[in-house]
């Protein structure tokens, strides 16, 4: 079917008109009915319009979740990344919706139910049929109590007509103005402005999937609407961000929200406002994480369920899911994880409250890690496969590159030793593992003057220069280095020293002792100190199952098994106060087990 789909989309993509004739002529086909009035009349194929094919091959298979799949892929990929549209699945809509209404305090018939970024019209659809199904009510007086609303004009159509074709497949013929659909920017959206919502003080039930739509694909305009709520007003903020503010702004004293949402706001630094709103506010919050699964087809997300009241708690209840387990309606065991115990500014640690207390075990421990030592990162040149190689041969004077199929012969003495830790695991992978990068930086660590380049390093300077588009583009080509052959950012070229060195994420600990003071790095971390003893001593900690168990517990996980190790994460781990005689006895023990059992003695954490 998907397949199918895709061709016909794909087919239809400079056409929507049709693309949505197409639709309803092949469902109301698939399903035997007839379209003789009420909105969807307009929407019905005529024989010029040449859909019959079409209409044929689709209406062999077209239930109302193929209508709502066909219509969020049909979404143009670029109103995807401005908007944030994803296709939400049943399973969670049906769970989200089931959840909402179980926590309902006035009958079904008369809450007034939103989605406020609605799309197509899933969620709507879910809330629509689950009210018809216990209630018996018809869909033409559901819909005066449905309101939804959307930045895209082709999806509040969509959603129109999904919600016409629920109705008709009921035997209702629905007009346009049953529907309370808008198209709409829900960050400056006025939902007050209704009278029944004002007279209802609110919204009851509001349930969606907010857009997640990263910073860096905001248009200018909404990042100034952005600006307009307590949660995104700061900093870098997604879109989806505000829309727990909205959410909440809009429900009725008895009112209840639900969303699947990114779990990146528990840690990410531009949700550190979104945490102090919901944790000081002292709502009512339930959260259903999944972790590392992934909810959504081919999109990178991972993502969770929230749900909130306004009721005040000291406290949100907590639990980690399979995504079966919400498939199957599974009775979630929550645990409670008090407001006061959470850090806003770091991020919220949340877990099983064993867990917890062997995470503050390990935090308080001793010094932390980020205090103790030294952690950099590596250099950015913007441009890593122009100024790093590896040699395919070397002499005297020169290393040798091959690019595009052509050899260059870079003079040694502008070239500097340099290693990527994310593909590091052990010490004796160095020597293979080992890279040169063109370094167009004197000895104090200045950019070398262009004429000086070329006439000190002319083959250097001319390999570059056959790279030159490359590094035009960098920043957008409206970089500013200082030199058209500097590196795009200027961080980590003075480094220098003893160091450990590890990846920006991983499945398990890996760090790998460097020797060579002044081996650069890229793609990857450092901790530096003078002392390789006690660099060698602290590599056997940072391996150890302690570390293990909390990076696993306190980390952005990934679906491949992976856990970030960005220095945000491994900062906080508190360093237990080793003497310098336990230092000497970890370092003397051959057995990785044996290592374990010591170390975790001594932070008292049962893993």
């Amino acid at each position: 079917m998907d397949k199918k789909i895709n061709a016909l989309i794909n087919k239809y993509t400079d056409n929507e008109l049709l693309l949505d004739k197409l639709v309803v002529s092949s469902f109301v086909r698939h399903q035997n009915l007839d379209v003789y009035k009420g909105y969807l009349a307009q929407f019905v194929a005529e024989e010029k319009d040449g859909l019959e094919q079409d209409i044929t091959l689709l209406s062999s298979e077209c239930t109302l979740e193929d209508v709502i799949s066909i219509f969020e892929l049909a979404i143009p990929q670029a109103e995807k990344t401005t908007n944030g549209a994803v296709y939400t699945p049943k399973y969670i809509r049906d769970y989200i919706v089931n959840h909402v209404f179980s926590s309902a305090r006035k009958p079904l018939a008369e809450c007034l139910c939103a989605d406020i970024s609605c799309g197509c019209g899933a969620f709507l659809f879910t809330l629509a049929d689950y009210i018809h199904t216990k209630t018996g009510e018809s869909f033409t007086a559901i819909y005066r109590n449905l309101y939804g609303t959307d930045i895209s004009e082709i999806s509040i159509r969509r959603a129109k007509i999904l919600l016409a074709l629920v109705a008709l497949a009921h035997g209702e013929a629905v007009e346009e103005n049953c529907f309370n659909l808008y198209k709409g920017d829900s960050l400056t959206f006025d939902f007050w402005q209704m009278p029944r919502v004002k007279e209802n003080h609110g919204i009851d039930v509001i349930v969606g999937n907010p857009p997640y739509v990263r910073s860096k694909h905001i248009d200018p305009v909404t990042k100034q609407n952005l600006s307009r709520w307590n949660t995104s007003h700061i900093g870098n903020a997604d879109l989806y961000i505000p829309f727990f503010e909205i959410g909440n702004s809009l429900l009725s004293e008895i009112g209840v929200l639900g969303y699947i949402t990114v779990n990146t706001f528990f840690k990410s630094i531009n949700a550190r406002q979104l945490r102090n709103y919901l944790s000081t506010g002292e709502f009512s919050l339930s959260i259903i994480n999944f972790g590392e699964q992934l909810v959504f087809k081919k999109k990178l997300a991972y993502t969770c369920l929230v749900f909130l009241t306004k009721s005040s708690s000291n406290s949100l209840l907590y639990a980690k899911a399979d995504i079966a387990d919400v498939q199957n309606g599974k009775e979630m065991t929550f645990c409670k994880i008090e407001y006061d115990a959470l850090d806003n500014h770091r991020g919220w640690h949340l877990n099983q409250n064993d867990v917890l207390q062997n995470i503050r075990r390990i935090e308080t421990a001793g010094e932390p890690l980020g205090n103790k030592y030294v952690i950099k990162n590596g250099i950015a040149t913007l441009a890593n496969d122009v100024f790093i190689f590896r040699p395919v041969r070397s002499d005297s004077l020169y290393y040798y590159l091959i690019k595009d199929g052509k050899e260059y012969p870079i003079e040694k003495g502008i070239c500097r030793d340099i290693i990527k830790p994310n593909i590091l695991k052990t010490e004796e992978e160095i020597p293979e593992k080992e890279e040169k990068i063109i370094s167009p930086y004197d000895s104090e660590h200045n950019l070398i003057e262009e004429n000086f380049f070329l006439q000190e390093y002319p083959l250097a300077y001319r390999y570059l220069q056959t790279c030159r588009k490359i590094l035009d583009a960098r920043d957008k080509g409206e970089g500013d280095y200082g030199a058209w052959y500097a590196f795009g950012r200027t961080q980590a070229i003075s480094d220098n020293g003893l160091k450990l060195l590890f990846p920006y994420m991983s499945d398990f600990p890996h760090f790998v002792y460097m020797p060579k003071k002044d081996m650069l790095i890229y793609c990857g971390y450092a901790i530096y100190n003078d002392s390789e003893m006690e660099l060698l001593f602290l590599k056997r900690v940072l391996e150890s199952s302690v570390f293990d168990y909390y990076m696993k517990n306190t980390s952005k996980p990934y679906s491949t098994g992976y856990y970030s190790y960005a220095k945000n994460y491994v900062k906080s781990f508190g360093i237990y106060p080793f003497s310098e005689e336990q230092k000497q006895h970890i370092l003397s023990i051959k057995s990785k087990a044996e290592i374990d059992d010591y170390i975790r003695k001594a932070y008292k954490v049962t893993i």
